[in-house]
């Protein structure tokens, strides 16, 4: 942990300026089907209260598990672990705070029950990427909105905050007015700029998220057929490559709720 922070530190803060701080790491794994149940375990058993002191000590704002949805590569990860860092200073220490977080469940413990997860917990870590991201932009279709599924819209940009702002400037306010007219299943919508890693040899720098209830509504997304889009939209495709580099649809299965509580749909 203490070596992946330090390589991001050197690289965000050396060229990265941001109008806002709300980071998040995203760490993809490929785990194998016959480990993902023992994974699983691990995380809602033990790594979930670890995250649950780390958010109520402010120390992250979100925690929570996804799983590959709606087709894959055998090449591609099938598990992220999304957590929402909010400062760089959360970012900074979070190998230490994390650390201490790990002491305070282990102190809570019953000694046989740790004893018994021990061995649980030597499980490999199957790590196949991680990504320093900060979120741009982000809107609900309600106060308390209810999703299940999230689909992530990567996209290669020639110029990162110029192509965000435009996605903000013509994407938003088309997406708030589907949302408030009931014309889109969508519960909400949101621009991400990945810090780190970044340069020629990476395929994404940039991408938009969707939020839905039910898999087949990121599918067809729409509820009427009288949606006008905005002519500023084909400007977009200027700003990046044609399309979106990848599509992929991620159901989150654990993650912490707004009374920091564990919440399992696995």
């Amino acid at each position: 942990m203490k070596s992946l922070l330090s390589i991001f530190l050197l690289i965000a803060f050396g060229q990265i300026t941001l109008a806002q701080e709300n980071l998040a790491l995203n760490s993809f794994r490929q785990v194998p089907a016959d480990e993902l149940k023992t994974f699983m375990q691990n995380e809602a058993i033990y790594w979930s209260k670890v995250a649950a002191v780390l958010k109520e000590k402010g120390q992250i704002n979100a925690w929570g598990i996804q799983v590959r949805s709606g087709g894959m590569l055998a090449t591609e990860p099938n598990v992220n672990t999304r957590i929402g860092l909010g400062s760089w200073e959360n970012f900074e220490n979070l190998g230490m705070n994390y650390a201490a977080a790990e002491e305070v469940v282990r102190s809570q413990m019953d000694p046989e029950k740790l004893a018994l997860l021990e061995e649980s917990l030597k499980q490999d870590k199957f790590e196949f990427a991680a990504i320093l991201t900060n979120t741009e932009e982000l809107i609900w279709s309600d106060k308390q909105p209810s999703f299940n599924y999230i689909v992530y819209n990567y996209s290669n940009a020639n110029d990162v905050n110029q192509y965000l702002a435009e996605e903000s400037r013509i994407m938003k306010p088309f997406f708030e007015k589907l949302m408030k007219q009931g014309k889109t299943k969508m519960k909400g919508w949101g621009t991400i700029s990945v810090l780190s890693p970044i340069g020629y040899e990476y395929p994404y720098n940039a991408y938009t998220v969707d939020f839905y209830e039910n898999i087949g509504d990121a599918f067809s997304p729409f509820t009427s057929e009288d949606i006008s889009w905005p002519e500023e939209m084909v400007s977009l495709g200027e700003l990046k490559t044609p399309g979106f580099w990848k599509r992929v649809i991620w159901k989150r299965v654990l993650y912490l709720n707004q009374k920091n509580e564990l919440v399992e749909t696995w």
